[in-house]
């Protein structure tokens, strides 16, 4: 049945035109007024095994809960390395900002990555009542903690995840979140930018003196980078601080973003830590009160810390590198200038939120060495791989003879996503892989408008490196059954096989344009 409202007369039609304006006009003073809340949690997701709970509670003085099987294979470097002791505790930290357009939560891992499959599981487990629009949850990159990939086992053949840990930092991350979107309450939000240019001392010939260093420089970087003879870097010190809404507006939650791997401690270290964000958050921690929140932004390809000299202001000398002590003095210098930039005044107690994403984004797995991993249940087996859309799980032997025997995993694509989303004066654009510096600027020029940009690398997902496609080099993806099978000196890109990190745990060359063919739509829609 349809119904229909007459108005009868010209006072009716009066009366109800006044209502509307009235009902427009409080709306628009309602708009007018404060409306950001904010809420934090800080939640820990240190692995704890038998053999290390003693070790645990002496290191943090509380009890020690076993989440994890012995041993703890950690993650980052080579295989094979076991942790033996604890530094610090790794977090999961957790904001939660709403505002007009929708509520956002933002959670960090210190992890080296997680995979899209376990970011989803953890969406499911959050509380409806939190009332969350969108859930980001990033990984720091941290080289120093557990494998939650699966190609850091004991060896190259076993996978070092443990499932119940991953279970574990599933249910404590929608926790955490939930946690944080109890905690709302009304807030202030201000914006800062620096950069860490002159936080290292030059010394080494990759050292720029940028506070970042460029490991790994590609083809025609030389071109693109000429006054750094190719090395490529972002140095942005991006800050987001959220503040209690009234005096003395106790600061709730800071968060930096910076595209710089957490490896400080390099391969021979087996205590468990955060690295240098540990340092640079409880400075801050310690400076402004609140929960500080580490964010590792654009650091693919490969931008680091690993040739930096930084001066040790205890002894007027360059700090030892792979040391706690040179993790400490860095993470403090970072956070000096990310204090020095932060803005005094109290912030905007409105927040406008927009927010826009793509998912899933099909990838085309060209990587053999991961198609072998899946294969023999290396990589996390809770990842799916699809053919033309549909799960495919199915495994095959598809390479001729000598190499036959060399299983691959068959499905075409994996499935990630992409997002992106603004507050108020500030655009995030959230990524999925260890993003190319070149490839982070072209998505914040397409931040029409934004007076500060953010990247979110490793954001929802952890597919490898995502590099310029005409920086490609196929040797190390084409010699696989060679290397695989023990024999690379009969590939024909033998002895050029360049099976550096950048290109062996890397998807393939599709990334970029697959990737990127999704952001730049995303971030239209916002801009």
């Amino acid at each position: 049945m349809t119904s229909q409202l007459h108005f009868g007369n010209r006072w009716a039609r009066a009366l109800i035109l006044g209502l509307v304006i009235s009902a427009v006009a409080l709306l628009g003073n309602v708009c007018a007024g404060p409306n950001l809340q904010a809420g934090v949690s800080v939640c820990d997701i240190t692995p704890i095994s038998p053999d290390l709970a003693d070790e645990y509670e002496a290191a943090f003085g509380v009890p020690a809960v076993v989440n994890h099987t012995d041993p703890i294979f950690m993650a980052g470097f080579g295989d094979g390395r076991a942790a033996t002791g604890y530094n610090d505790q790794l977090w999961a930290r957790s904001v939660v900002v709403d505002g007009f357009g929708g509520r956002i939560a933002i959670v960090s891992l210190d992890v080296v990555g997680y995979l899209n499959g376990e970011v989803d599981t953890i969406r499911s487990m959050v509380s409806p009542a939190s009332a969350v629009d969108y859930v980001v949850v990033h990984s720091t990159h941290q080289h120093e903690g557990p494998d939650t990939i699966g190609i850091w086992g004991p060896d190259a053949l076993t996978s070092g995840i443990d499932f119940g840990y991953l279970d574990f930092v599933n249910a404590t991350v929608a926790d955490c979140i939930d946690e944080a979107a109890a905690n709302l309450e009304p807030a202030r939000v201000k914006f800062a930018t620096t950069v860490s240019d002159g936080l290292s001392l030059g010394i080494d010939v990759e050292d720029d003196g940028l506070g970042v260093s460029d490991g790994k420089v590609l083809v025609d970087d030389d071109l693109l980078a000429p006054d750094t003879d190719g090395r490529i870097v972002d140095s942005r010190l991006a800050i987001m601080q959220v503040t209690r809404r009234g005096p003395p507006h106790d600061v709730l939650a800071t968060l930096v973003n910076f595209a710089s791997h957490p490896e400080s401690l390099g391969s021979n270290n087996t205590l468990i830590t955060s690295d240098f964000p540990h340092y640079a958050r409880e400075r801050i921690e310690q400076a402004t009160g609140g929960a500080a929140i580490w964010v590792s932004g654009d650091l693919g390809v490969l931008q680091g810390p690993l040739d930096l000299d930084v001066l040790d202001p205890d002894t007027n000398q360059p700090a030892v590198r792979r040391t706690f002590r040179w993790a400490a003095v860095h993470g403090q210098q970072l956070a000096d200038r990310i204090l020095s930039a932060i803005p005094s005044m109290p912030g905007n107690p409105v927040a406008t939120i927009r927010m826009a994403s793509s998912d899933p984004v099909p990838v085309r797995l060209d990587n053999p060495y991961f198609r072998f991993f899946i294969a023999i249940g290396v990589l996390n087996p809770r990842l799916t791989l699809f053919t033309n859309g549909v799960p495919d799980d199915s495994v095959g032997f598809p390479y001729p003879p000598p190499f036959e025997s060399i299983p691959q995993a068959l499905g075409e694509d994996l499935h990630t996503e992409v997002a992106a989303f603004t507050i108020n004066e500030a655009s995030f654009a959230v990524v999925p892989s260890e993003l190319d510096p070149q490839i982070g600027e072209t998505y914040r020029a397409a931040m029409t408008g934004a007076e500060h940009t953010f990247i979110i690398g490793l954001g929802n997902d952890e597919i490898g490196y995502q590099l310029p496609a005409e920086k490609w080099d196929d040797s190390c993806h084409a010699c696989a059954p060679f290397v695989l099978g023990g024999v690379p000196q009969f590939c024909p890109y033998f002895p050029n096989i360049d099976c550096n990190t950048v290109f062996q745990n890397n998807v393939g060359q599709e990334v970029d344009p697959s990737i990127s063919g999704a952001m730049f739509p995303v971030l239209a829609e916002l801009h």
